[in-house]
C-alpha cells in the first residue's frame, strides 16, 4: 500500500507542472462549420466524426439546431471529418488544423443513402474570418523541405515578414539565435513548446534548442495574440513538436559540409591563412509510433553536430604582432 502510495504522489509531482503550464496557453486548433442540403437549408442532429489520421483518436458531436457545430481543442495536424443524417449520403473531408487558427469545415450533403460515402481529399485552407490576430505558420512540409544552416528551430523564424534573426551567445549552446519581432528586444521574445515556457528568465532567448525534424508547426505571433499564444509585449515563438502515430516510421540521416564545397569567407582569401580549414558534421535519427494503439504514442530524436575550423587571430598590437 505505501509503494503505491509514493507512486501515485510521485505521479502527480510529474504531472502538476504539465498541467499548470497546459492551463496558460493552448497550443492547439479547431474545425468549426455549418451542414447544409443541396439547397442551403440546414441540418439539425447531423453525426459528426472528427478522426485524426495519425493517432485514430475521434471526437463526435451532433449540429445545433441552425447546422452549425464547433470542434475546439484539436492538436496540429490532418483530420477527416464524417457527416452523416438520415437520408443524406455520408461526406468525409480532409481537413489541416493549424496551430491558434479555426478550420472552416462547411458541409454540403447530397440526397441519397447514408451507406454512400463521398470523400473529398485534400480540401484547400480557407481565409479564416474569425480570427483578428497577426501570425504565421509553417507546416511539417515546409520545415521537411527547409534548408536550415544549423537546423535549429528558431531559424524557422527567417520565413516571417517583420521578424530579424541573430546569433545568440557562444557561451549558451542552446540559444544560438535570437529572435527580435517588429523591431522588439530579442530577450522579451516569448518562446513556448507544446504550450510550456523555455524562454530563459534570466538572459532572454530560448534555454531549450530543437533541431527541425522535432517540429511539427512552427508558429510566430506579432499582433493580437490568441491562446495559443503566452503573455508578451513584443511577440511569440510557439512550435508543436511531433508525435508518434499508430504506424511505426524513422529515419536516420547525415549532412555533412566542408572548405572544399564553401566559399571562402567573407568571399575573400586572407593572406595570414588563405584556405582555412573547416568541417561540419551533423549525424541524426528519429523514430516514432505506438505504444498502445489509439491512445499512447513516442516520438524520440537524436542529433549531433560536430563542427572543426581555423579561427583567424590577428593581434594589433606591436608588441605581438609576430604572433599573427
Amino acid at each position: 500500500m505505501r509503494n503505491t502510495v509514493r507512486y501515485f504522489l510521485a505521479l502527480m509531482i510529474l504531472v502538476a507542472p504539465a498541467a499548470i503550464s497546459a492551463l496558460a496557453q493552448v497550443p492547439t486548433g479547431a474545425i468549426s462549420g455549418t451542414v447544409q442540403d443541396s439547397s442551403g437549408a440546414v441540418i439539425s442532429k447531423a453525426a459528426v466524426t472528427i478522426t485524426n489520421k495519425a493517432t485514430g483518436a475521434e471526437r463526435k458531436l451532433e449540429t445545433a439546431a441552425d447546422g452549425y457545430y464547433n470542434a475546439p481543442l484539436l492538436p496540429a495536424g490532418e483530420y477527416d471529418v464524417k457527416v452523416q443524417a438520415s437520408g443524406f449520403r455520408t461526406l468525409v473531408t480532409t481537413y489541416t488544423v493549424l496551430t491558434g487558427s479555426v478550420t472552416k469545415g462547411d458541409a454540403s450533403l447530397e440526397v441519397g443513402q447514408t451507406t454512400e460515402i463521398v470523400t473529398v481529399e485534400g480540401a484547400a485552407a480557407q481565409v479564416n474570418f474569425e480570427s483578428h490576430t497577426i501570425d504565421g505558420v509553417i507546416t511539417r512540409q515546409k520545415i521537411q523541405d527547409l534548408p536550415l544552416n544549423g537546423r535549429s528551430f528558431l531559424q524557422l523564424a527567417f520565413l516571417e515578414p517583420g521578424v530579424t534573426v541573430g546569433s545568440g551567445t557562444t557561451s549558451q549552446y542552446n540559444s544560438l539565435f535570437s529572435v527580435s519581432v517588429l523591431g522588439g528586444a530579442t530577450d522579451k521574445t516569448n518562446i513556448t513548446v507544446d504550450g510550456g515556457n523555455v524562454r530563459d528568465p534570466i538572459n532572454g532567448n530560448t534555454s531549450m534548442n530543437f533541431s527541425q525534424e522535432v517540429v511539427q508547426e512552427f508558429q510566430l505571433s506579432s499582433n493580437n495574440f490568441d491562446l495559443s499564444t503566452g503573455i508578451t509585449s513584443v511577440g511569440s515563438v510557439n512550435i508543436v513538436s511531433r508525435t508518434g502515430s499508430n504506424e511505426f516510421h524513422g529515419s536516420a540521416y547525415m549532412f555533412y559540409r566542408d572548405n572544399n564545397m564553401a566559399a571562402y569567407p567573407g568571399l575573400a582569401r586572407n593572406p595570414a591563412n588563405p584556405d582555412p580549414f573547416f568541417v561540419r558534421r551533423n549525424p541524426g535519427v528519429w523514430v516514432g509510433g505506438p505504444l498502445v494503439k489509439d491512445r499512447l504514442f513516442f516520438f524520440s530524436n537524436y542529433e549531433y553536430t560536430n563542427q572543426t575550423q581555423v579561427f583567424t587571430v590577428q593581434p594589433d598590437l606591436p608588441s605581438v604582432r609576430g604572433l599573427a
